[in-house]
């Protein structure tokens, strides 16, 4: 499960723009129908878990060592729903942490998934999340998953406070299992299916143009990228947009600050044919 990309050091994010291969697409991450009880109990360690929170403990010793993170594009649509992903990397380029971080919409559950990865199967889930389900009853939400060598959910954990401040002195209730896929993960990093980019053309202002990459129409998701200096993909898209709207199309960016605000910042682009 290697990523054959070039890495930009000091934390400076980049695209994934390799196929990510090996990696196990599991069901949508929802209630496993396997398990009938509906278990509301104080969480039961398991008999592993310690060497499980080591293991997760070492990974992220790793990550920061390494210092390689691909960086998704931060998609999202007209109604609210976006995503974003971040895979951190080993020094051998094998994924060992993915990060989802996601809103369902306007007025719907938004937070953020994390996957640790061993052998390709995540071997535990991360969820935080605010859960809107219930719109006079919000509820924060974070819940664990355990998985066993092939990916399937063993044991999930979770706990549900009114405000977020509250979990770190509430206890885990052992719930129903839960199992995350990172099926759109993985689709979101690799620009596939409802995250393809084409060329949607481009946002221009006084000062700036914004390159908009994505799908068509009103649900599918988009992505902007500051333009600052006007490559000859740029001057080409800029005098035949129409020609090229819809066309597929490779983009490569970097993560910009100015005042205290991150951006997309457009490194270059290639037709797709």
């Amino acid at each position: 499960m290697l990523l054959n990309i070039q890495f930009f050091k000091m934390r400076q994010w980049f695209l994934v723009v390799a196929i990510i291969g090996g990696l196990t697409i599991l069901s949508a991450c929802g209630e496993d129908n396997s398990t009938e009880k509906k278990v509301e109990k104080v969480s039961q360690k398991l008999d592993n878990e310690d060497a499980i929170e080591a293991e997760i403990a070492a990974i992220e010793e790793e990550i920061v060592k390494a210092d390689l993170v691909a960086h998704s594009l931060s998609y999202a649509k007209e109604n609210g729903e976006a995503i974003e992903v971040l895979a951190h990397l080993s020094a051998d380029n094998v994924i060992l942490k993915i990060e989802e971080k996601f809103s369902d919409g306007n007025g719907k559950n938004s937070g953020a998934i994390t996957y640790y990865l061993k052998d390709k199967y995540p071997f535990v889930t991360k969820e935080l999340f605010e859960d809107l389900s219930n719109p006079t009853a919000t509820k924060f939400v974070e819940r664990v998953s355990y998985y066993d060598k092939k990916g399937k959910a063993i044991s999930t954990k979770e706990k549900r406070v009114n405000y977020q401040e509250e979990l770190p002195s509430v206890s885990f209730l052992s719930v129903p299992l839960k199992t995350c896929s990172i099926d759109r993960a993985m689709r979101v990093l690799e620009q596939k299916g409802d995250f393809e980019t084409t060329f949607q053309g481009f946002a221009i202002t006084e000062s700036l143009n914004y390159l908009i990459v994505g799908q068509p129409g009103e649900d599918g998701y988009s992505s902007a990228l500051r333009v600052e200096v006007e490559d000859n993909f740029i001057k080409d898209a800029l005098r035949n947009q129409q020609k090229y709207l819809n066309k597929k199309c490779r983009v490569s960016f970097q993560i910009a600050e100015n005042s205290g605000f991150e951006y997309q910042l457009y490194t270059g682009a290639s037709w797709v044919e």
